[in-house]
């Protein structure tokens, strides 16, 4: 309180002759409602009472509210009304001052006079508190400040921030992310209490995914989505994906089955994951700021692959699921998938544990067929990757029942059998054309009466045809 103020109230003050003054401090969240105290406590009985609410403007006083003696009620007719005194019966003890929907404006000192059995006047300093962000909405990468506005008043307070609820050191976001999004509450300590004003920061960028820790997951040999949705309103000018490579400053190329998207909704699919896939992966986008100033917003996300192997050799087969990264995961289970009545599936948990391996002591008709590797991470289920394990893939390890064996002898025999009779097929024509090559002569002789007959054949019809001559003509 300045020196004219002082000297004001002091001489309101001395105006009534035996009146009381108090000063009370008052603190209220802005849009809340403040009350003011105001009230009488010596006396107990009902008195007629004419009670001036004014306020302290630039050294001068102005009416706010006044009741007189007979009921009479003034109010200022200039804006709506938002402060009152909620008396059901005039001249009670209790004439406090409500004020609806509180502005930062309205802080400042207020002036209680009640006149009726004792004078009485009380002086009010009402401190509006306030949180903001300059500026509310923010494009992610950008810069912001939290402020706390307290209403100038002579006691010292505590400021303290929290983010959705939780207490938080910061106040000065030079980079923005969607992780700063959400509610910011100032809290204003002082001795007696304590205030909260919260208010809500919006970051505009990309929602889906909020942040670069995002993992997905994808079995080989399927399709995969790579989320980048952009906030709503928000429409990128450009888009582009990347895959940035660990080992060098080149990136590395993008599956070939990759298609993105365009608009707010930016995001990848993969249409087959195949290995070599796994890695990092970019999604960048040039938006425009409140200001007009183009801004590159841009996510990271990881691809995991995941992928069943076999076990080689004789023996037990050996099931094991590989991750190209497996640091979120906490546990591995494995399924047998069995098909029912109009191909209905049902899945039949075999094996959970920290273990990435399953074991098949035995491969047969049972043992064959689908086979599921889920693995876990602390917020549940991370992904599926699927294995068929063939019946021939157990023949070969050796692992066989004894109707595969018998039909596995059976084929082979019979494979013997058709072999055996063409190579004695072979044996005996080779047999023939050796005999005949053991007798010269009789080949010789059989070749030239084979020659002459031909001969004979040819000359036959011309001896017929000189045995009958030309016809002659017959006269009648």
């Amino acid at each position: 309180m300045n020196k004219k103020q002082f000297v004001m109230i002091l001489g309101l003050v001395l105006v009534f002759e035996g009146a009381r003054c108090q000063e009370h401090e008052v603190f209220v969240a802005y849009g809340s409602v403040a009350v003011l105290p105001c009230i009488d406590e010596t006396s107990e009985l009902s008195h007629p009472s004419s009670v001036y609410w004014s306020r302290l403007v630039e050294n001068a006083l102005k009416t706010v509210w006044r009741r007189e003696k007979s009921g009479l009620e003034f109010r200022p007719v200039r804006d709506q009304p938002r402060a009152n005194c909620p008396v059901p019966n005039f001249g009670k003890s209790d004439y406090s001052l409500h004020i609806t929907e509180t502005a930062l404006e309205d802080g400042g000192k207020y002036i209680c006079e009640v006149e009726g059995r004792i004078r009485m006047v009380k002086l009010i300093n009402l401190r509006v508190v306030r949180a903001s962000f300059s500026p509310a909405v923010v494009v992610e990468g950008l810069r912001t400040e939290a402020v706390c506005h307290v209403s100038p008043g002579t006691k010292s307070v505590k400021i303290n921030w929290k983010q959705n609820g939780a207490k938080i050191s910061r106040f000065s976001l030079s980079k923005v992310s969607q992780k700063d999004e959400g509610d910011w509450t100032c809290q204003v300590s002082y001795t007696g209490g304590a205030v909260e004003s919260t208010t809500s920061l919006q970051v505009k960028g990309i929602s889906t995914p909020p942040s670069d820790s995002s993992v997905v997951y994808a079995a080989v040999g399927s399709s995969v989505s790579l989320p980048c949705i952009f906030t709503d309103g928000l429409v990128p000018h450009t888009v582009s994906w990347s895959r940035p490579s660990t080992t060098s400053y080149s990136p590395l190329p993008l599956p070939a089955s990759l298609n993105a998207s365009a608009g707010p909704s930016a995001s990848a699919a993969i249409q087959r994951v195949e290995e070599g896939d796994e890695g990092m992966y970019t999604c960048s986008g040039t938006v425009k700021g409140l200001n007009g100033e183009s801004n590159k917003v841009q996510r990271r996300m990881e691809l995991v692959v995941a992928r069943v192997s076999r076990s080689s050799g004789s023996g037990p087969v050996t099931l094991t699921c590989h991750l190209s990264n497996s640091d979120q995961v906490t546990s591995y289970e494995w399924l047998r998938v069995n098909y029912g009545p109009n191909d209905t599936q049902t899945l039949t948990s075999v094996q959970k544990t920290v273990q990435k391996t399953l074991r098949i002591q035995k491969v047969d008709e049972e043992g064959a067929g689908e086979w599921v590797c889920r693995y876990y991470g602390k917020q549940g289920v991370l992904g599926n990757v699927t294995y068929e394990l063939h019946l021939m893939g157990a023949l070969k390890s050796g692992n066989l029942s004894s109707g595969n064996k018998t039909a596995m002898v059976m084929g082979l025999g019979f494979l013997f059998l058709v072999i055996f009779l063409v190579l004695f097929q072979m044996y005996r024509n080779y047999r023939r054309k050796k005999m005949i090559h053991l007798y010269p002569a009789m080949e010789t002789i059989v070749h030239q009466a084979a020659t002459e007959r031909e001969q004979r054949e040819r000359s036959r019809p011309k001896m017929a045809e000189a045995c009958v001559g030309d016809p002659k003509p017959v006269s009648v």
